[in-house]
């Protein structure tokens, strides 16, 4: 009788014990299986596309960031591209050539990191810089007539696990742009929404 309840209390004491690890084993999901980390960091590329002067732009580039509790991204990013625009240069109606690109600091929340899609929304605070040129009149060097401004974009988005080390995500936001003083380029031409791909690489 006593063997039977000593048993019965082992047994007990192991269920107990397992069921911790069967939560942890359950945390997290993944496309093609993973595990989990507490604390890392990402990096990698992305293509958002934009518009910008009336006119949709693509940009490319990349941004990382320093995970806290997987939860917490604190980072950076930024993006650039040229296009051809509509411009008032000199009074008179052109054709010219814009390059248009920012980037900055990165604030991330990541909601439900676990999950195998799961929501994220953000802020870059930062700046950047455009120049617009005719086309047959593009200086070699434009870094000395680059119009700068300020930036601040929020951002939502949906992230997917892919594995342990990936994920995949589209962000959607606007893009707000202040301090451009240039006439040619005001500031509402330059602010607009914007639609990103994301890649991350890293420890999750």
């Amino acid at each position: 009788m006593r063997f039977s309840a000593v048993r019965q209390s082992l047994a007990t004491l192991a269920i107990a014990a397992a069921l911790p690890l069967a939560a942890q084993a359950q945390q997290d999901e993944y496309l093609l299986g993973g595990g989990p980390r507490d604390f890392g960091g990402f990096g990698g590329p992305l293509y958002r596309v934009t518009g910008v002067a009336g006119e949709t732009m693509s940009l490319g580039g990349g941004g990382g960031a320093f995970l806290v509790n997987r939860r917490f991204a604190i980072g950076g990013m930024g993006v650039g591209g040229t296009t051809n625009v509509d411009a008032i240069i000199g009074g008179l109606p052109v054709r010219g050539e814009m390059d248009f690109g920012y980037g900055g600091l990165t604030l991330e929340v990541i909601t439900r990191p676990s999950k195998l899609v799961h929501a994220t929304y953000g802020v870059m605070l930062g700046g950047g810089g455009v120049s617009v040129w005719p086309d047959d009149r593009r200086p070699r060097n434009v870094s000395d007539e680059t119009e700068t401004f300020g930036v601040a974009e929020p951002q939502i988005g949906l992230e997917m696990n892919v594995i342990r080390w990936m994920r995949i995500g589209v962000t959607g936001g606007y893009r707000f742009v202040f301090g451009a003083e240039d006439a040619r380029l005001v500031n509402d031409n330059l602010s607009g929404a914007s639609g990103s791909l994301v890649f991350r690489f890293g420890k999750f």
